[in-house]
């Protein structure tokens, strides 16, 4: 029962990520959905809102990974595959036969190995996608509303939105609106993806995790 109920969270978890990149109507039902939780954030200047979306994300994000991911065993599984795979590419090298045959006997075994290295690897993904991928698609619709209002005069009726949030001043560029495209990236993407590293980072070394 707890094999399947992982394993449907995980389907889940991947099908919310790939709704999101093929369907620009799901992300928007996903933002509309997740405005009913995250409505009261919606009166904050909108760096803040990604600062607390950011420092939320590196908390349960390591949550999920402390408890659904075993450290050890995957230690232990990526240990036997790379001495599989160091003895292999020596066998190559030396031209030993005999070597390279009783390797390939262990091939299904470490096949076996790498397929559960890669479950456990991903787990923890899919379940990270099923709460991420909502939350960014709320605040990349907000941002993008506010943008083509601000710019095209588009209605905003989806959403309260007051443009005046979507601003900020920063060190090179002045004032600037939220969505405007910063080194690639539209600012608020890369203060989120600053925020969430720094305190992925601090979250991980307080929890322990992958120790």
């Amino acid at each position: 029962m707890k094999k399947a109920i992982s394993r449907l969270v995980s389907i889940l978890g991947f099908l919310i990520f790939f709704g999101l990149i093929l369907s620009g109507d799901f992300r928007l039902m996903l933002a509309v959905a997740v405005d009913y939780v995250f409505f009261p954030l919606a009166g904050l200047k909108f760096y803040i809102t990604v600062l607390i979306m950011a420092v939320l994300t590196g908390l349960y994000s390591n949550l999920i990974q402390k408890y659904t991911v075993d450290y050890r065993r995957m230690k232990e599984l990526q240990k036997k595959i790379s001495e599989y795979q160091k003895e292999y590419m020596e066998a190559v090298k030396q031209k030993n036969q005999f070597k390279l045959k009783q390797l390939e006997k262990r091939s299904e075994e470490m096949k076996i190995l790498q397929s559960e290295l890669m479950s456990m690897q991903f787990k923890p993904m899919s379940y990270t996608f099923l709460v991420s991928i909502p939350i960014w698609a709320w605040l990349w619709e907000r941002a993008y509303l506010s943008f083509q209002n601000v710019n095209f005069g588009l209605a905003t009726g989806i959403f309260r939105i007051d443009n005046t949030l979507f601003y900020v001043l920063t060190p090179f560029w002045g004032k600037i609106h939220v969505s405007e495209v910063v080194a690639i990236f539209p600012w608020w993407i890369l203060w989120y993806m600053l925020c969430s590293i720094m305190f992925g980072q601090v979250f991980k070394k307080l929890l322990r995790v992958g120790v």
